[in-house]
């Protein structure tokens, strides 16, 4: 019988735990560590580098710290194929919401092209802009950080203004007990507002988002209309958020 999800992830998070010990091992040594044959582990390895958690060269496998982690190529690829998703789900004519995650702002390439309005609290979006985009872009202004996010009063007041067709968040958190989260606190209540004045809402969020909670709770798992993620969370997962109405959309990288 072939294992369940449960001991395949399982396995692949000892995997980690070894490597964060031992930082470079063979596959070898692994595969004699955890007790299953080579083919196994080389199979694990080559999942958890496309994740970003760790790299391969000649035998070897390498631990990639959390925090490298989410600045790796494959968790930027990954991020970007989200974005991108999210993306066609915009028709011409149409006001689309971004708020300020690092996968949502991958959209709004392909959005320019579009003939769109974007409302956006991240600041970053001006880095992206030419004299050949075809989009209107909103910034909502307000108080903004060292990230170039805005929030505060001003930036709550844009969104509350107006009404969009979409909305695209990404976030920090994401489970079907504690909903949408996120841990800036300046930050949590123009994602409310985003939410409840999108007529519809797409969360884009990678493996690592799921069945976690950050500090603060900004909608819950019926406010999604649509949820965009990668083929590495497990169907049991994704099908609870099925059950509770969501269209779940799985990309692969890029």
């Amino acid at each position: 019988m072939r294992n369940s999800y449960k001991n395949i992830e399982n396995r692949r998070e000892h995997i980690l735990d070894v490597l964060n010990e031992a930082q470079s091992m063979s596959i070898e040594d692994l595969s004699k560590h955890l007790h299953v044959s080579e083919m196994t582990v080389r199979r694990d390895c080559n999942s958890l580098a496309q994740m970003g958690r760790l790299t391969q060269k000649r035998g070897i496998v390498s631990f990639i710290s959390p925090e490298n982690a989410s600045h790796s190529d494959s968790r930027f690829q990954i991020k970007q194929s989200l974005g991108l998703e999210a993306a066609k789900k915009i028709k011409d004519n149409e006001i689309v919401f971004i708020n300020s995650s690092s996968t949502s702002i991958y959209a709004v390439k392909a959005l320019l092209n579009k003939n769109v309005t974007i409302v956006t609290n991240n600041g970053n979006v001006v880095k992206m802009l030419s004299d050949h985009n075809v989009a209107n872009v909103v910034l909502t202004g307000g108080n903004v950080n060292n990230r170039d996010i805005m929030s505060g009063d001003i930036a709550n007041h844009t969104f509350l203004s107006m009404r969009s067709d979409w909305s695209i968040i990404g976030c920090a958190g994401l489970s079907i007990d504690q909903g949408i989260s996120t841990p800036w606190i300046e930050e949590a209540n123009v994602n409310r507002n985003i939410i409840k004045n999108s007529r519809r809402v797409i969360v884009v969020a990678d493996y690592s988002k799921f069945g976690s909670f950050s500090n603060f709770t900004v909608g819950k798992i019926s406010d999604i209309d649509v949820l965009i993620t990668d083929t590495f969370v497990s169907g049991k997962t994704l099908d609870a958020f099925r059950k509770a109405g969501v269209e779940v959309i799985q990309v692969t990288q890029i």
